[in-house]
């Protein structure tokens, strides 16, 4: 885990820019409270099409003009992003048994290219993004889904180049904030306490979905069948849990009173919910992970030998928060199947997997320390080849088509930073 001077450092800039930009705190309020725009983001290559492209005939279905499928990995797909946030409750293990209410944000597939815009956060534009469009998804061929888990002290949106993405490819992607664990409530420190309830989100997210009603505009339109998990440093912890890792409870407790695990991960299991833990997170919904630079091993080693479920691990070389010798390789090397890989971005750091780089990275010392400097792998080329080898794997396992073995092992690399690895 980060220091919780590192912490404060790295997010101080992200908190200078929410209280110009917003003024409230971000995680309570809708995105579209009114505030000014700032623009931070360069206009996104639409490459989309245009429902009107379908023909002058009224009948003719607008999905049926898209170019045929799959589309190019390295390249936007057709669908435009539409965007929508709302609250969800739900009842967790724990807390005194008290309904826990989370806010999530949705992208989902659109072929609309006239609306609302949306914005990120109540400051950040989304060019490109709608607000709450209709969605473009035939419900004999519902949109697989992906959820996808923040790391500590952040937001829903952090990674929105990754959901923006498989969105444009026909993914529906819903992200939660986690309540007790966003900036808003943590100011930038490490605050570990609601580890508790993030894989319990994740699963409540999973029900909502399964629960909606028929007036709901995506009721029907996202696949039982084909849903990933996805999360970056402590939503990477998120990741394992929900997908299989255990936990040594006797080993965690032991540790803790030797001092062999280190404090901050030792407060996790200081609320009397221990028995949670021992029981576990798993669900049994997802079929593909995609942890980004996952934190844990501390508890997770050996623990991640039980998860089953094909899962793809990024992990950076220049990673200062979550170092691969401390975190990346021992859980890595814990793992046991074939259906498992990772990708090592040799040049990368923490931050190579969210926005921060692209918004903050030339503001921030902390980011330039870990992976926004001119010598780690650029945003741009960041994003690319983090969303081509994840969909790969995605449609590996999720679609089965095998004609990405050879990308995924490593053949004509989209870059000569990337490091390949399976387990035999």
């Amino acid at each position: 885990m980060r220091s919780p001077s590192r912490v404060r450092l790295a997010l101080a800039g992200l908190a200078s820019l929410l209280v110009v930009a917003c003024g409230d705190d971000p995680a309570t309020e809708s995105p579209d409270a009114g505030t000014p725009d700032v623009e931070l983001v360069a206009d996104a290559d639409s490459g989309d099409v245009d429902a009107s492209d379908a023909g002058d005939d009224a009948d003719a279905d607008p999905l049926d003009a898209l170019p045929e499928r799959p589309w190019p990995l390295e390249e936007r797909g057709h669908f435009r992003p539409g965007y929508s946030y709302t609250k969800i409750s739900y009842l967790p293990r724990g807390d005194g048994e008290e309904e826990r209410e989370i806010f999530i944000s949705i992208w989902y597939p659109t072929l609309d290219s006239e609306g609302r815009p949306a914005r990120y956060l109540n400051s950040i534009n989304a060019p490109g993004v709608l607000r709450e469009p209709a969605p473009a998804i035939d419900e004999e061929e519902p949109a697989p889904l992906m959820v996808f888990s923040h790391g500590n002290g952040s937001f829903s949106v952090q990674s929105y180049f990754f959901a923006e993405y498989l969105t444009s490819h026909g993914y529906v992607v819903i992200a939660p904030d986690h309540k007790g664990n966003t900036f808003g409530d943590t100011g930038g420190a490490v605050r570990l306490e609601s580890t508790v309830y993030r894989p319990q989100d994740v699963s409540a997210i999973l029900d909502w979905v399964e629960a909606l009603p028929e007036d709901h505009a995506l009721y029907g339109k996202i696949s039982p069948s084909k849903i990933a998990i996805s999360g970056h440093s402590l939503g990477g912890f998120t990741t394992l849990a929900n997908t299989g890792a255990t936990l040594d409870m006797e080993a965690v407790t032991t540790g803790c009173a030797d001092d062999t695990i280190s404090d901050r991960i030792c407060e996790i299991f200081e609320n009397d919910e221990n028995a949670i833990f021992d029981e576990g997170f798993l669900d049994a919904r997802f079929k593909a992970s995609i942890p980004m630079t996952p934190a844990g091993a501390e508890v997770y080693v050996p623990g991640t030998s039980a998860i089953e479920i094909p899962t793809l691990m990024w992990t950076a070389g220049r990673d200062l928060t979550l170092p691969n010798e401390r975190e990346g390789d021992p859980l890595w090397e814990a793992m046991e199947g074939v259906q498992h890989r990772r990708i090592d971005i040799a040049n990368g750091g923490h931050f190579t997997f969210s926005n921060l780089c692209e918004l903050l990275g030339g503001a921030v010392d902390d980011f330039q320390e870990d992976g926004c400097s001119a010598t780690n792998m650029g945003y741009e080329e960041a994003y690319l080849v983090i969303n081509a080898y994840s969909m790969a794997f995605l449609r590996l396992h999720l679609d089965g088509d095998t004609t990405y073995e050879a990308m995924l092992n490593g053949e004509d690399p989209l870059s000569d930073q990337l490091i390949f690895d399976r387990h035999e």
